[in-house]
């Protein structure tokens, strides 16, 4: 895998950044909740991604 595999797009740094600002001013409590959202998603990620690696073909390369 490329080095370039781990930087975030153009796209990307503007909705992080976009999140660092929306979230500059909240309790505790959301921060956690909100934490506790984003753990979640990435497992769901994690197994949609593994189940589409299942279901394709693996195919030769060249």
């Amino acid at each position: 895998m490329k080095p370039e595999s781990f930087d975030l797009t153009i796209e990307q740094m503007f909705e992080f950044r976009r999140m660092q600002d929306a979230t500059a001013n909240i309790s505790q409590e959301q921060a956690l909740e909100l934490l506790v959202q984003a753990s979640r998603l990435l497992m769901i990620k994690s197994n949609v991604i593994r189940d589409l690696m299942r279901q394709a073909p693996l195919e030769p390369l060249g």
